[in-house]
Formats: structure tokens, sequence, C-alpha cells
């Protein structure tokens, strides 16, 4: 039977390919917004564009989830389907995804379609770390759909994400990042430590100075969090060079890391802005 891993586009995958068999990826859109530009975040955005435009807009800027049409198009391209979304706290995806859950298995009632929606509770490397970890658990396992259930939602319990900005205008316009901390980061040019709540919102760990210093408090947190090495993403907005100074840190604190760095696709990249990092990472005692 074939399987689908389907995500919504605050996982940065962007081209990946699955290496289970008879299994697809399939990533659904958000869309931002800037004053009259609208942009879907597809493998034709351009990044660099959006965030001009998103920067010029003095009105504003605001984003959107999927439409439920979408996600069911996404749904009925395989028997088995797992879907990863972006915190409920911080979009309508997972609301949408769900709606589209019950139309496309009200309107396949006689077929044995399965579908399991998952709140990520988080956004951007926890994404990809349970969609390329999933992958894997399917190599050994393709038609086990309960265990490949059970295995993700283990997994999300066990991963984590952090976001190391320099920049927070968006977070806080959007009411995703308390304003107070925004304001006194910009004021101070310094970076904010975040993670996620278990709610699922942006919870503050406190700000960093300098590059180094704040490559030890990641590395830091994600000790503290029960990180022993295992699968890392990075993703960064228009910051290769400092994603891939703090990849080196990670494996030189933990040489059997499986560190991986990718460039943020649009919706990430409008709430992380230029040199942002966000880094996803599992638990490797789960």
């Amino acid at each position: 039977m074939s399987f689908a891993i389907v995500a919504d586009s605050s996982c940065n995958l962007k081209g990946w390919k699955p290496a289970a068999p008879d299994t697809e990826f399939i990533s659904v859109p958000l869309s931002i917004h800037a004053g009259a530009y609208d942009f879907v975040d597809d493998d034709a955005l351009d990044i660099n564009e959006m965030l001009k435009c998103v920067e010029g807009e003095k009105g504003g800027s605001s984003t959107s989830c999927p439409s439920v049409g979408s996600w069911a198009d996404a749904f009925r391209a395989a028997d088995n389907v797992i879907a990863i979304t972006i915190s409920s706290k911080l979009s309508g995806s997972y609301d949408s995804a769900l709606t589209a859950r019950d139309l496309v298995l009200s309107d396949d009632a006689a077929s044995s379609r399965r579908i399991r929606v998952l709140d990520s509770r988080a956004a951007g490397g926890k994404l990809e770390v349970i969609v390329t970890l999933l992958d894997r658990y399917l190599i050994d396992n393709p038609d086990d759909f309960t265990g490949a259930v059970s295995f993700v939602e283990d997994l999300e319990k066990h991963s984590m994400v952090l976001y190391s900005l320099s920049s927070y205008d968006n977070l806080v316009k959007s009411g995703r990042m308390p304003r107070v901390a925004g304001q006194v980061a910009s004021m101070l040019s310094i970076r904010i430590l975040g993670t996620a709540s278990d709610e699922g919102t942006i919870q503050v760990v406190g700000p960093t100075r300098g590059e180094k210093k704040t490559y030890r408090k990641i590395c830091d947190t994600m000790a503290s969090d029960g990180y022993a090495g295992g699968l890392v993403y990075i993703d960064h907005v228009l910051n290769e060079d400092g994603a891939r100074d703090l990849a080196k840190a990670i494996v030189n604190t933990w040489p059997n890391a499986d560190v991986h760095v990718l460039p943020c696709r649009g919706l990430c990249s409008h709430y992380a802005e230029p040199a942002g990092l966000i880094i996803g990472y599992e638990w490797q005692n789960r």
C-alpha cells in the first residue's frame, strides 16, 4: 500500500524524497502577505524577493495557513497518510488539516485509507527531524501504519526546536513573541534564544551575546533537553556561515551528531528574519 508523509511548508525540506518504498513526501504551502503582494510558499518562491517586500511594507505583513482543499488533495495521494503541521498555537494549519482529513475520510468511507494528523507544537527543524526519522522507520516497516503513528507520536514528545534570532519584528507584530522581550532584544542588538513551550508557543530561554557564546548556549540547552547525539537540522535565513559554524560546535560536542543545514523556506524566513537560525533535534534517550 502507498504511503505519504505530508507537512506544511513550515517544514523546510525542499525537493526532498523519501527513501522508504512506495512513499512520497508532499509539502502543502502556507502563504505570506505584504501589502499588495501575496507569496505562496512553494518551490518557486523567491525568498529574497519576499523578504525585500516584507521589509519595505510599512503596513506590516501576515501569513495564512493552507486551505482545506490543499490538505485534502495531499491526503488523497496515498492509502496511508501521516501529516505533520506547524504548532496549532502558531497557525490554523492543524485545524485546516483536521477538517480536510474528516472530509476525505467521509468522501472515501468505503476505502481503507488511513490518515493521522500530528501537531508538532513547533516549526522548522523539529518537523524535519520527525519527517526524516519517520521515513527511516518506514524503510524497515513499510506497511505498519499503526506502528508508524505510535513512532511519530513518541518522537514528537522527544524532539525539540530552538530559535536563535537577531530580529524579532515580525514575531512581535504577529503576537507570536512577547512584545517586551522583542523590544529589549532589538534595543540591545542581542540575539534571543527561544524554544517551544509544552503548549507549542514560543518561550524565551534567554539573551546571548557573541557567536561563540550563542553556540555554547545552544549546545548547553540541547544537552539539558537530553540530546546526546543523533539527528539535528539547522535551518537558516541567509546565514549559511553561521549555521555551519553552529554545526561544527555541535559535532565538536557530540561526535556522533548527524547534522544537516538547510535554508529556510518562506514561512520560517518571514518569522525568523535574516540571520535567524532554527535548530531541531531528537532526544537520544527516547
